[in-house]
């Protein structure tokens, strides 16, 4: 996929939600990666955001390496870039009811080789539906007086799509299994929280899960053992010196683990 399709994939997912910082993934700087995670392509048919459920605090970081050169429809040769620009409002259509987006900057002008991190957040509010987004950029470049305008990824890549799925409360368990055998549900309350939150935990099982969070770039910061009985169960988890931000959180045992998203917000 040309650099262009890539780049401008990226942008989709923005930014940064009040005090929530987001994470680059420096894996991708120096290398050919314009953007992570990868968008949908027919060569590569996996949807690699995270699903959003409704009533449930909702992030998706996105780090994108902005190149010098990239391609143009409808022009012959690679074209020089200046930056890349997004709309700080309206830029981004067909965004689930309740996500929305910010930028890192914030003036969403985004400089060539730069590496930068984007973030979707918002709490989804329904319907259920498969969003395909559509993002209305403006390239500059030192070959042209204005910015050229394209809406990706119609104008760019029509069949590639950076799709997001909305799904029921509940539903948006990851891991190398959903356990859903083992435990019925998961959450935290409240969610977003201060210094402390309640995670409850409905498990058909009784035994002992292995509860541990993560930061967005995959680092564990906090693990604890948590025995656990058949029918509801509830154990507090304390902030600490936590900044703000989102989370994600796991209970699991040899069999797998499930997976939820917690946000810090003071």
């Amino acid at each position: 996929m040309k650099k262009t399709v890539l780049l401008l994939c990226a942008i989709v997912c923005l930014a940064r939600a009040g005090a929530q910082t987001c994470m680059p993934d420096s894996s991708i700087l120096g290398t050919n990666q314009i953007v992570s995670p990868a968008p949908w392509t027919p060569d590569f048919p996996f949807i690699n955001t995270l699903p959003a459920c409704i009533g449930e605090p909702y992030l998706q970081s996105v780090t994108f390496n902005v190149p010098d050169t990239a391609a143009i429809p409808n022009v012959p040769f690679p074209v020089p870039i200046n930056s890349i620009t997004v709309a700080t409002t309206g830029a981004v259509e067909n965004l689930p009811a309740g996500i929305t987006y910010l930028c890192d900057p914030p003036n969403c002008v985004f400089q060539k080789n730069t590496l930068g991190c984007v973030l979707l957040y918002g709490t989804p509010t329904g319907p259920t539906d498969t969003a395909d987004l559509t993002i209305n950029v403006k390239v500059s470049s030192p070959l042209f007086a204005v910015p050229i305008p394209l809406k990706f990824p119609a104008d760019v890549a029509p069949s590639s799509h950076y799709y997001i799925v909305v799904k029921n409360m509940g539903e948006c368990a990851v891991g190398t299994s959903d356990l859903s055998g083992q435990i019925a549900s998961v959450k935290n309350v409240p969610n977003p929280f201060g210094d402390q939150t309640l995670i409850s935990v409905e498990s058909n099982v009784s035994g002992t899960f292995r509860f541990e969070v993560f930061d967005l770039t995959g680092r564990s910061i906090h693990h604890q053992n948590v025995n656990m009985l058949t029918g509801s169960n509830q154990f507090t988890f304390e902030a600490g010196e936590l900044p703000n931000g989102a989370y994600y959180y796991t209970l699991g045992n040899a069999e797998g683990r499930v997976s939820r998203m917690m946000v810090i917000s003071r």
